[in-house]
């Protein structure tokens, strides 16, 4: 368990660190168009990249969830029908990780001129702030583009359908399958580790999914206010740092097994297993404390 939350964490850091300082974009809602002020501009990386970079680091976050998920699935004993072979596991997250990466392509396929794009923005927001004349400004879509909505609604409904599988199946055989080989306080723990994950779960997506209702109720009533809409990308780099933190307040083993990974008391073997001496023994999808 404690190494999928690892993950998780590393990339929601990574979001974090996006918008704070990587990108620190500036999004001109409710048009599909920004320009990041951050290192990367700085550094002249390319505003499409940076897009790019950002909107791939989103998906990524739902990703790990379904590992988190999955981790709890496959320490269920009454559950049949699982991953069971480390290897198979490695494959299955490789695909969903590359999927990650395609699920966003198709808003870069676009080449129309970005001069060009930048009038239908002036549809929607006839006098943007002053940023939206850089020359790093970027316009993703114009709108009524098919295929971008099309691979967004499949990946939407691939991920969803992990999530919805890996969840209510834990739930499920937590709490209405009978095992007379599983007692019932290693149910209770099961479950306990299931709301941690829970837990990882709830906090990033509900700081995320207010700048994300915002941005839809922008969209479909054509408001622009550039105060709301730096509000809301400052809101959304907190959630990696909430997230975290409650982790590591809440969760004991986990907080015992990062501090011991800082101090550098983990060691990692060939085969995927970590061993905290003498203390802490992990398995890549294990939840031994």
């Amino acid at each position: 368990m404690k190494i999928p939350m690892i993950i998780s964490h590393a990339w929601s850091t990574n979001l974090d660190f996006f918008f704070t300082v990587l990108a620190a974009p500036c999004l001109f809602f409710p048009s599909a168009a920004g320009v990041p002020l951050g290192t990367f501009s700085a550094l002249g990386v390319s505003s499409r990249f940076v897009a790019y970079y950002g909107q791939v680091s989103i998906v990524m976050m739902a990703i790990n969830f379904i590992m988190l998920l999955e981790n709890r699935h496959s320490q269920i004993p009454m559950i049949r029908f699982k991953i069971t072979n480390h290897q198979f596991r490695l494959v299955y997250f490789a695909v969903n990780y590359t999927l990650a990466l395609l699920y966003i392509v198709p808003f870069y396929l676009d080449s129309d001129d970005q001069l060009e794009l930048r009038k239908f923005v002036f549809k929607r927001i006839p006098c943007p702030v002053v940023e939206f004349y850089e020359k790093g400004t970027f316009v993703l879509l114009k709108g009524g583009e098919f295929l971008p909505f099309l691979t967004i609604t499949g990946g939407l409904i691939i991920v969803l359908g992990q999530t919805l599988f890996f969840s209510i199946h834990t739930v499920y055989h937590l709490n209405y399958v009978k095992n007379a080989s599983v007692s019932e306080s290693t149910k209770a723990l099961q479950r306990r580790f299931l709301r941690y994950v829970a837990m990882q779960m709830t906090v990033p997506w509900a700081v995320l999914a207010g700048p994300i209702f915002y941005s839809l109720y922008a969209d479909r009533n054509d408001y622009y206010n550039q105060a709301f809409n730096n509000f809301s990308m400052l809101f959304m780099a907190i959630h990696g740092l909430l997230s975290n933190s409650c982790a590591l307040f809440i969760i004991k083993p986990y907080r015992v097994f990062v501090r011991n990974l800082i101090k550098g008391n983990i060691d990692f073997n060939s085969t995927g297993t970590t061993h905290n001496a003498p203390q802490i023994s992990v398995r890549l999808g294990s939840v031994s404390d």
